[in-house]
């Protein structure tokens, strides 16, 4: 999001935090939205030296708001905005979503169903084509969960190097979700009905991604295995050329002074030493689960690490709701001993 605030009136450590409180939950909700097509910009000023005004611009791909708030400080100007800003963003999502939502949806699609089975769904009475309401579920899908779907198709891509299935750099992350969108865009029921797969309704839209996902990794690693000899003079692996301190000195000059308002810490960012604990967690995760079969690990990391529950497990992998639940306990045992002779 292009942020672009404007302190008329002064700038002081406690309206920044505001503003960052503020932004965080406005962005929690736009995520389906592109970030770098949404525009914010605030103007923070005195009122006849009496009061604080706030004034708030929110420009969308589909549309732009605007609010001002008189107040007596001005953070009471900054909160009260913020919540006229939330209340128009409410009524604008509502008006987007229109006959989209869940609730409608399904009765609409039940009601065709049974009055009118034989008609083309996406096609209206008057023979406009309309977007496939499956179409319009995965882009919203993408957009606000890409970042989760990326971190699980790494960490499927991390074990397959481990074990030594596939060279590093291989097979990209982005070669993975360009072929889970691909394939949930273009899913055919004669698909289906050759691969025996249930039919999509059956399933909810996150666990037939991750399906996919699973589906396209074991796909791309048979695909690419290497089956030639490997050059001995080739360097092993790439020099970094690139680091430079310039991107951080065009900012800070070896002279200036910050002020107090630019050192606030920024709480939607992690520390260095909570980003080195997740990292160690979970490579010591990756390394227990070394000695499991594929499908008892897959079970495990579903289950534990991206909270899908047994019966979307069964039908992510095919497999009874009983063997899951046998899977998970087996691992979770494995990795509780590892861990603790680890520790010992």
């Amino acid at each position: 999001m292009n942020i672009h605030i404007s302190y008329k009136a002064g700038k002081s450590p406690d309206v920044e935090h505001e503003f960052q409180i503020q932004l965080q939950k406005l962005e929690r909700r736009l995520q389906v939205f592109k970030p770098d097509l949404i525009h914010f910009h605030a103007i923070v000023d005195k009122e006849n030296g009496q009061g604080a005004t706030t004034s708030l611009n929110l420009r969308l791909p589909s549309g732009q708001m605007a609010v001002q708030k008189t107040a007596g400080t001005i953070l009471q100007a900054v909160k009260g905005a913020f919540a006229d800003l939330v209340a128009q963003l409410t009524r604008h999502k509502d008006q987007l979503r229109g006959a989209w939502s869940w609730k409608g949806r399904r009765r609409i699609n039940g009601a065709a169903a049974t009055s009118m089975p034989a008609r083309t769904a996406g096609i209206t009475a008057a023979g406009a084509a309309q977007p496939a309401p499956e179409d319009l579920d995965v882009g919203l899908w993408i957009n606000a969960n890409l970042a989760r779907l990326e971190r699980f198709i790494d960490r499927e891509l991390r074990y397959r190097f481990s074990n030594g299935e596939v060279r590093e750099d291989q097979i990209t992350r982005e070669e993975v979700v360009d072929e889970v969108v691909v394939c949930a865009l273009t899913a055919q029921e004669e698909n289906e009905s050759a691969t025996g797969e249930k039919p999509l309704e059956r399933r909810s839209l996150e666990s037939r991604l991750y399906r996919l996902a699973l589906q396209v990794v074991r796909g791309l690693v048979k695909s690419s295995a290497d089956t030639a000899s490997v050059s001995l003079d080739a360097p092993a692996g790439v020099p970094n050329v690139t680091g430079s301190d310039e991107n951080h000195l065009q900012y800070h000059q070896t002279d200036d002074a910050l002020p107090e308002e630019s050192v606030i810490a920024d709480q939607s960012v992690k520390t260095p030493e909570e980003i080195f604990a997740n990292e160690e967690l979970v490579n010591q995760l990756d390394r227990a689960l070394r000695g499991v079969t594929v499908a008892d690990r897959e079970a495990f990391v579903l289950y534990a690490l991206e909270g899908f529950t047994v019966e979307e497990i069964a039908r992510i992998a095919d497999h009874p709701p009983e063997q899951v639940r046998r899977s998970i306990h087996h691992v979770r045992e494995v990795v509780r001993r590892k861990l603790h002779a680890r520790v010992a």
